[in-house]
This record gives structure tokens, sequence and C-alpha cells, in this order.
């Protein structure tokens, strides 16, 4: 989980060494010492990608949605 350092008062705090790390920092941790951090103050999630990732977003629409998509027929000239 990607969180961000918010408070650092020792070099390690619940077991995470934070001696390469500042306040503001982005730190890759996992799920579990992640999520202590956050619950003791110590750090925030962060919902940005690591390294550049994307997320893809998936969308849906009723078949009878008359939306800006739509094509009526008599548009539509087929080839």
């Amino acid at each position: 989980m990607l969180v961000r350092l918010t408070r650092k008062f020792a070099e390690e705090i619940d077991g995470v060494d934070l001696r390469d790390n500042e306040v503001g920092t982005l730190i890759e941790l996992p799920d579990r010492k992640a999520r202590l951090l956050i619950a003791e103050g110590w750090a925030a999630r962060d919902r940005r990608l690591p390294f550049g990732g994307r997320r893809d977003v998936v969308a849906f629409r009723r078949s009878d949605d008359m939306g800006p998509m739509h094509v009526d027929a008599e548009d539509y000239q087929a080839s």
C-alpha cells in the first residue's frame, strides 16, 4: 500500500524503518504495516498508483440509454 508519511518522531516506528524518509515522503509498505501507521496517525493513504501505473476505468451503460454517445439509426450509414 502506498502511504505518505505525515509525522516522524523516530527513525523506526512500529517496526518500519524510516531513516531514509522525511515527512511528506511516499512509502510503499506491506498492507499490515501501512494500516498500522495510518491507524496511529503516522501516515495517510495515498490513492495514486505507484511507479507511474495506470488505473483502467470500466464503464457500463444500459442498452436503452439515449445519452450523448447514442447514434440514431438514421444518422448511421452502413458502408
